[in-house]
């Protein structure tokens, strides 16, 4: 048989090192198509398990920082929270590698891409802002709802406070009376006077959010 295939292609001019060289490359080219094939169909099984893993929840909002990176717009902040490690993406920001930190709410993103990092996390935290425990400790400050009304975005809220009432302007939330509140800082204004509610206040602190506490 390979005496007359030889033959027949020098009978067109072609010579059998041709045949055997073409023969060897489609036999390479077959076995290199096998193995990416093989190589994709491993990387999408590699995605999809990925992909449907359920995601994991911090038990609290606060935890000891492991590394930091500082990328584009964001800080990211790799944290410690009960022997379980998170990531967390916050404006960026000062922390130390030991430090332990607070933050209030967040959203999860999951298999979000930095291009500023030139990575994929399978799942990070987005914070608004991220606190030293001790520092947000020491400003956290908490008190007893009396009155409540929202207007225009924000809600006012009259706390009673070590027996003192005082005056919050928040973001509009829900909030109860007899519902015990916590914020942190703020910036008081004397003689406010609110459009929306038509009246006025002699002093109000506003604050970046109340939580239940």
């Amino acid at each position: 048989m390979k005496p007359l295939l030889i033959r027949r292609f020098r009978h067109f001019g072609l010579a059998p090192v041709i045949v055997l060289s073409l023969a060897a490359g489609c036999s390479d080219s077959a076995q290199h198509i096998e193995a990416q094939a093989a190589d994709n169909t491993a990387t999408r099984a590699t995605i999809q398990e990925s992909r449907s893993a359920p995601a994991t929840t911090p038990g609290k909002n606060n935890g000891v920082v492991r590394s930091v990176e500082t990328a584009g717009a964001y800080t990211y902040i790799k944290v410690d929270i009960d022997g379980e490690e998170f990531w967390l993406a916050t404006m960026v920001t000062v922390v130390q590698p030991g430090q332990k930190i607070v933050w209030r709410d967040y959203a999860m993103m999951r298999n979000f891409k930095s291009k500023a990092l030139g990575r994929e996390f399978a799942q990070i935290l987005f914070v608004d802002q991220v606190f030293d425990e001790q520092a947000a400790t020491q400003s956290l400050q908490q008190g007893i709802v009396e009155e409540s009304m929202s207007a225009a975005g924000y809600s006012f809220i009259r706390v009673n406070q070590n027996g003192s009432s005082i005056w919050l302007a928040a973001p509009e939330t829900t909030i109860r009376v007899g519902q015990s509140v916590r914020w942190s800082g703020g910036a008081p204004m004397r003689n406010f006077t609110s459009r929306s509610l038509n009246r006025s206040f002699d002093e109000i602190l506003f604050v970046g959010a109340v939580h239940s506490s």
